[in-house]
């Protein structure tokens, strides 16, 4: 779920001298001293924390670089910048997020996270859940009211939240041939890194780290894992409405970045760095004003998305997940019902002013079981097959207050999110949240908690059972269905995956229908 430019100071302006409190907001951490607030009586709260240098300059398309210390007291009390964003209009206007994705600042120094920890009047050293957003790689910022950890804590013990932002588009995914490495995908790895250092000042626990997505993040989440099989930091996975196979099965990286109508050579050549692919192209690209860059990307309507480069991203995932070549740690996968109900409405009315309910339903049915039902269900049953535990879910609630009434909508993409984080009370929608809708929320906010305290064995004391390759074991927990719509029923896998066998000869026609979408992650 969710994301142009707005003139912002350097984090480093906010530093300044801060008197010291008692209530535990003031913390320090390897680069300095960090002041957040007390955002309700139980919970502490810190925004803007850089984890990284800023990637500017000869640093833009580089990896990230370890961030700079400070000696002053750096004031954490609002979001620090967003990374530059291609919006989605359509996608945004139907989830309610448009205006206030236009209205945050944007910069390319924007590698920065955000805490939630619970007030030093409570148990300490919790379990941390660190939260990848979705967006197709274009858009999304961590200043997202849906990704607020406030709820998450103020509910739960033995917990800390921790948002960050991630270079998109061209910054984090440039596909130039000097530089194919997915620098956005690096700035995980970064965020990691700097939680696990320094993440117990905060309350945290460093040897209990979750790593969850949904989108484009569960992509990335789920892609650290075969990029890090031998990883022993994060502890579990939780991959919402994405798999790290959504890059072989999109076709990402089916054009050379070498060839001259490359999206990176397109670009280049249009702000007069021309197409040769050296190291002048580069630099003179690394000079070009960020504001200047991103202009021409989005009036060019040129795509930058994850590219195979053996590093961070592999174009044998499914082989590798087959063969069980990834991180062995905990994994909770899942997706939503009908997913592809939000790509083929914004397709529908974008292009032609409304809908057409039938070529809706068929669409987005499409779209769901070749992008994400299918996907999920190979990738917890090769989990599970490597002796991984595993659950799998499938979220079935339709509310008013995240569909707008909108009937063409019902359990699309993006939806579970604020159920997970428990502020779907936040939708700018005329619509109160029922109480199903309440009750539920608080179940799966509850689960995914339970699965970062305890990965291995959490979820099967709350009650659900280990996901089972065998199709007739009811071990796919069903999240609102009408049997139960304030928590869960189960049911075995092939009441849903019985048609991912066919998937394969239909993939090229869907993938051509998804080409017509446009963004779809």
């Amino acid at each position: 779920m969710l994301s142009l430019s707005v003139a912002f100071l350097a984090l480093s302006a906010h530093a300044s001298p801060i008197f010291s409190r008692d209530d535990g907001t003031l913390v320090t951490t390897a680069q300095g001293a960090v002041q957040g607030t007390l955002v309700t009586p139980t919970v502490r709260q810190w925004l803007g924390i850089p984890y990284a240098a800023p990637p500017t300059g000869t640093s833009r398309f580089a990896a990230p670089q370890p961030a700079p210390s400070w000696s002053s007291t750096l004031s954490a009390s609002a979001f620090g910048n967003s990374c530059p964003s291609v919006l989605d209009t359509e996608f945004l206007t139907i989830i309610g997020l448009l205006q206030q994705q236009e209205s945050i600042a944007y910069d390319e120094d924007c590698l920065n996270l955000n805490i939630w920890a619970p007030a030093t009047s409570r148990p300490q050293g919790g379990a941390v859940m660190l939260w990848v957003y979705g967006g197709g790689d274009m858009f999304g910022s961590s200043n997202t009211p849906y990704y607020s950890g406030t709820t998450f804590v103020e509910d739960h013990d033995d917990l800390v939240i921790v948002t960050f932002n991630y270079r998109m588009d061209i910054f984090g995914f440039p596909n130039a041939p000097q530089q194919l490495t997915n620098v956005g995908l690096l700035d995980l790895d970064a965020a990691i890194q700097w939680v696990y250092a320094n993440i117990a000042a905060f309350g945290g626990d460093p040897e209990r780290i979750t790593i969850f997505g949904e989108s484009a993040g569960a992509l990335a989440v789920d892609a650290y894992a075969f990029s890090h099989p031998t990883d022993t930091v994060v502890k579990g996975i939780i991959a919402e409405s994405g798999t790290a196979q959504l890059t072989s099965i999109l076709q990402i990286g089916s054009t050379s970045p070498s060839e001259t109508n490359s999206s990176w050579n397109t670009v280049a050549n249009a702000l007069g760095c021309g197409t040769a692919g050296d190291a002048a192209q580069l630099a003179c690209m690394q000079a070009v004003p960020w504001q200047t860059l991103l202009s021409e990307v989005v009036s060019g309507g040129e795509s930058f998305t994850p590219y195979p480069d053996g590093q961070t991203i592999f174009s044998d995932v499914s082989t590798r997940s087959s063969n069980g070549e990834f991180l062995k740690v905990p994994f909770l996968v899942g997706n939503n019902a009908n997913e592809g109900d939000i790509f083929a409405v914004a397709f529908e009315e974008g292009d032609f002013g409304n809908t057409i309910p039938v070529a809706t339903t068929v669409l987005s049915d499409a779209v769901t079981e070749v992008v994400f039902l299918c996907p999920a269900s190979k990738a917890a049953n090769d989990r599970t097959n490597a002796g991984v535990a595993t659950w799998r879910y499938r979220f079935e609630g339709v509310y008013l207050d995240a569909t707008n009434n909108n009937a063409d909508l019902r359990a699309f993409h993006t939806v579970e999110v604020p159920m997970v984080f428990g502020t779907y009370n936040l939708s700018t929608f005329s619509y109160a949240p029922v109480s199903n809708e309440i009750a539920l929320s608080a179940w799966m906010q509850s689960a995914w908690v339970t699965f970062a305290q305890n990965p291995v064995s959490g979820l099967s004391s709350y009650g659900w059972t280990q996901y089972s390759t065998n199709i007739l074991s009811s071990t796919i927990a069903r999240l609102g269905n009408s049997d139960n719509p304030s928590g869960a029923t189960y049911s075995p896998p092939i009441d849903f995956d019985v048609g991912c066998g066919a998937v394969n000869a239909l993939t090229p026609y869907v993938i051509d229908l998804i080409d017509d979408l446009g963004s779809i992650f």
